[in-house]
């Protein structure tokens, strides 16, 4: 298990962590500004709601009635923003048990965070980006199987899906830029809100 500190108010990139970096490191290239890779972001954030859609009318289709009420979608949709700080949670737990990793809230991104400077191998680092989805797979599932009759609990794991699947986006748009450009078997490492890659053995 990683070491998690809670930071509290994170005001900018510049209260990141930092950690020195090997010489053979090459920055990343991305958005450095967290509410502008947030918009960049944006497209990724289709795919989940279309998967959310698509299960919401063929389960409304085979039902041929409504299957959830708006009290109980608005009430899971409320659950699902508050577990917005298991997703960050989620993120800090799946690190090496040697790396320190700090949560906070950052208000200009209005969201939890989850910042690290510790090294971590790139498909560690891309397991790490995505696990927080079962968040949104989870209630999602419970959804298609549940009984088109209980409206109410359709509507609560209803709510709480669309908030998991849709919040991974930017973790999503981070995963496919470390595709596009981080050779395999490489290191990861994160200086305040620049990111590199190296390999260990040069």
């Amino acid at each position: 298990m990683p070491k998690i500190i809670w930071k509290g108010v994170i005001k900018s990139e510049n209260d990141f962590p930092s950690s020195p970096l090997p010489k053979n490191a090459v920055k990343i290239k991305g958005e450095t500004d967290i509410k502008k890779m947030q918009i960049k972001a944006l497209p990724f954030m289709i795919p989940a709601a279309l998967i959310c859609i698509i299960c919401m009318l063929v389960k409304t289709i085979a039902a041929n009635k409504a299957v959830i009420n708006v009290f109980s979608l608005f009430a899971g949709v409320v659950i699902g923003f508050l577990l917005l700080v298991f997703h960050e949670l989620l993120h800090a737990a799946a690190f090496p048990k040697n790396a320190t990793v700090y949560i906070g809230f950052m208000p200009k991104s209005l969201a939890p965070l989850a910042l690290s400077s510790s090294p971590v191998k790139r498909n560690r680092f891309i397991f790490i980006s995505l696990l927080p989805i079962i968040l949104g797979i989870v209630p999602l599932i419970a959804f298609c199987l549940s009984p088109a009759e209980l409206k109410t609990f359709n509507g609560l794991f209803f709510g709480m899906a669309v908030m998991g699947m849709v919040s991974v986006y930017p973790d999503l748009y981070n995963i496919f830029n470390i595709l596009k450009t981080v050779p395999k078997h490489s290191i990861l490492q994160n200086d305040k809100n620049d990111s590199y890659y190296y390999f260990e053995n040069i």
